[in-house]
């Protein structure tokens, strides 16, 4: 196990290929005209708009199209037609391909550190070996068909709420770990964090039913649950006598895997008292905190828990789920410390005592007995003057505080030559300025603490001084207005300015007098670049490949009888999927014609349902809807012509565990950017939606297993 440290921090963005910003851009062009489509679907009063609860859940309709958006669609999707890229030449991105690159030679697997900014390279094997010792330590095999009843169950809840177009089954995702190098004897037996990313969409509507519930207990109580560090600075600087007190500091130990349902469910009671939850919303609540761990070996459930009954770290309901417990021990704690005098930010927990060694010693003893009766256990510091929490060190007696760094833990900042938006190159200096004097108590405090930082900063590229701004207490006035945000990719490599021709457009096809000017205009619509991959995903990337199981070589590429073998309509790969393909129709004299198709399924069966479409009259909603009207006509017409097929893009489809569908998005990509005057497919394809996400939706999902009684 080798420690490796990039030297920079691996949030920084390298420069992507034309291919890769186009595929990233064709899919934000499609985003903001499908909602400037509803938009004015809505306001024509063709329908009334949902008033059903959605919890944030997108319709996965196609909005109908518009005459009156067509010109300005046109215009929208020629931007990826015309782009114009420069090169770009930066010591600090050739690092960054440099890196790139031999991450992507290397064999070996790059673990991050749970604490740190070092990742550590290991072999295959090796990390095979440190996710099957995390995951045989709390987890057991499941039964066949666990992950189908949590779907059914999912299923269920989401036809209740009429949201089963909308919500996806559980997605596959493999488990990882992350390595604890700061814990002693590291190298000589490596400890490990185990994260979980699989659990089931229901967990968002749990997160907003929770969201509402909180906030109805948080206004009838008055107890101490920061969500800051912030609240920790004022709730500090509100101690009286701070010389005569001493700290009482307490971590609750695996805070997450130790959650039980009968805690959950005590905690429920707690709320009802000053909310109202539902017996639906508890069942919805319970569903979401039911969870399965994938690896390459199968399904794994928690032990003792017969019930699946798992709150994953980093799970949708995770964090309120952690807060609503922490609001129910925080209600317990008057018994032990002195109402106000103690406070908690999720599994940490501070308060301050003016007690005698023997009467503190007796007050931990009580802390551990409240916790144990909840099975939960914590370590718990006493008699502390000085201590850190979250990210600041409090001091009782200079009655000062200032910020905080676990050991080891150099800071890294995302270098100026990064491939962000100029805004947030600009606004990082500040920012960083801003929360350094936030936390700091003066100026001497910050003075002291700034050297690490104004390094940090330093070798990040930047020249800005560090320096100490008094904190001003600001009201935000937040006006809610009715925005259609277009997200472009930002790229250095990009030359074309596409957030100020998109906002051109605006102005362009909805002037003052237009019908939808109202809808959309420079208040209305506005633009806000987004990302690129960072190095972090890149390095996740590499890892999924290596871990991947290797590719079952094709024995078979081409059905074609062997007397037939140089007429197969695709050279020999007729046998290929997930592809994007053109067709190209001649005709005497030399007249061209191009379809751009996909199929997920063998081009051959995909060519099947084209001569179908050819030898019936019916074509209008058949295979490749706009070639079958032209080949109609030509034989209507009597005209001779041949048609030959290409691959253009081999792609993955849409996965569960991936937002994006590659292959419906090559190729809008390659109709968007192919001659007009030449091509058969019609623009409104470029608005449609993926037709390969529908068989992970709940409503569609088909229950073929015999199911055993769901857990309750």
């Amino acid at each position: 196990m080798e420690a490796q440290n990039f030297g920079y921090s691996t949030k920084n963005i390298p420069i992507g290929t034309s291919k890769q910003y186009k595929i990233r851009l064709m899919e934000k062009l499609e985003s903001v005209a499908r909602r400037m489509r509803w938009k004015v679907y809505y306001a024509d009063k063709k329908a009334t708009k949902e008033m059903k609860e959605t919890y944030g859940f997108k319709s996965n309709k196609t909005p109908p199209a518009n005459e009156l958006l067509q010109p300005f669609e046109d215009d929208l999707f020629n931007i990826v037609n015309t782009l114009e890229f420069r090169i770009v030449n930066c010591a600090f991105q050739d690092k960054l391909k440099n890196d790139i690159t031999e991450i992507g030679k290397s064999d070996q697997i790059l673990v991050s550190a749970d604490k740190t900014t070092n990742f550590y390279s290991v072999s295959k094997n090796e990390y095979k070996k440190l996710i099957a010792d995390s995951i045989t330590k709390i987890y057991k095999r499941a039964e066949e068909g666990t992950v189908e009843i949590l779907n059914k169950e999912a299923k269920d809840i989401a036809q209740s709420l009429k949201l089963g177009d909308r919500i996806q089954c559980m997605a596959e995702k493999h488990a990882f770990v992350t390595l604890k190098d700061h814990k002693e004897n590291f190298r000589s037996n490596p400890k490990c964090r185990l994260l979980n990313p699989a659990k089931s969409e229901i967990g968002i509507i749990s997160k907003n039913i929770l969201q509402k519930a909180m906030t109805e207990i948080k206004s009838a109580v008055n107890l101490n649950q920061w969500r800051s560090t912030a609240e920790v600075i004022g709730w500090f600087k509100n101690i009286q006598d701070k010389k005569s007190v001493k700290f009482v500091k307490f971590d609750i130990v695996e805070f997450y895997p130790s959650i039980t349902k009968q805690l959950v469910m005590k905690c429920l009671t707690f709320a009802r008292q000053y909310t109202d939850i539902s017996s639906d919303e508890e069942n919805i609540i319970l569903h979401a905190c039911k969870s399965v761990l994938f690896d390459e070996n199968g399904v794994w459930i928690k032990k003792n828990s017969d019930e699946l009954f798992d709150i994953g770290m980093g799970s949708y309901h995770g964090a309120e789920i952690c807060e609503l417990v922490g609001l129910y021990i925080l209600s317990k704690l008057p018994t032990v410390f002195d109402a106000g005098c103690f406070g908690l930010y999720r599994d940490d927990g501070l308060a301050v005592v003016n007690k005698t060694s023997q009467q503190t010693d007796a007050i931990r003893k009580r802390l551990v007995e409240l916790f144990k009766a909840e099975n939960l256990r914590i370590t718990v510091e006493t008699n502390l003057k000085i201590t850190d929490f979250l990210d600041i060190t409090l001091n009782l007696n200079t009655e000062k505080f200032y910020p905080y760094r676990k050991p080891n833990d150099t800071p890294l900042y995302v270098h100026k030559k990064s491939n962000h938006p100029p805004t947030i190159i600009r606004q990082l200096p500040i920012m960083i300025n801003k929360r350094l004097s936030d936390i700091s108590h003066d100026e001497d405090e910050f003075d002291k603490s700034v050297p690490m930082y104004q390094k940090a900063l330093e070798d990040s590229g930047f020249q800005h001084r560090l320096k100490y701004i008094p904190p001003k207490r600001t009201i935000r006035r937040n006006r809610k207005r009715k925005v259609i945000w277009f997200n472009p990719p930002y790229c250095k490599s990009v030359k074309t300015n596409v957030g100020r021709r998109f906002l051109k457009l605006i102005d362009k096809h909805f002037p003052s007098h237009h019908r939808y000017h109202k809808l959309f205009n420079k208040n209305t619509v506005k633009v806000s670049y987004s990302c690129l991959d960072n190095i972090d995903s890149k390095i996740s990337q590499h890892n999924k490949k290596i871990l991947s199981p290797p590719k079952e070589e094709v024995k078979k590429t081409c059905s074609c009888p062997k007397k037939d073998k140089e007429n197969c309509p695709l050279q020999g790969r007729c046998l290929s999927s997930s592809i994007v393909y053109k067709a190209t129709v001649t005709t005497e004299p030399d007249v061209k014609k191009h379809y751009i198709g996909l199929c997920e399924t063998t081009f051959k069966q995909r060519l099947y349902g084209h001569r179908s479409a050819w030898n019936a009259e019916d074509y209008t909603k058949s295979t490749g809807a706009e070639l079958t009207k032209y080949v109609w006509g030509l034989l209507h017409n009597k005209v001779s012509h041949t048609i030959n097929w290409e691959v253009v893009a081999n792609v993955q489809s849409y996965q569960c565990s991936n937002a994006r569908c590659y292959l419906c998005l090559n190729e809008k990509l390659y109709i968007a950017t192919h001659d007009w005057s030449s091509l058969l497919n019609k623009r409104s394809e470029l608005v449609s939606k993926c037709r390969h996400r529908n068989k992970f939706l709940l409503s569609n999902f088909n229950f073929t297993k015999s199911l055993r009684k769901a857990p309750t």
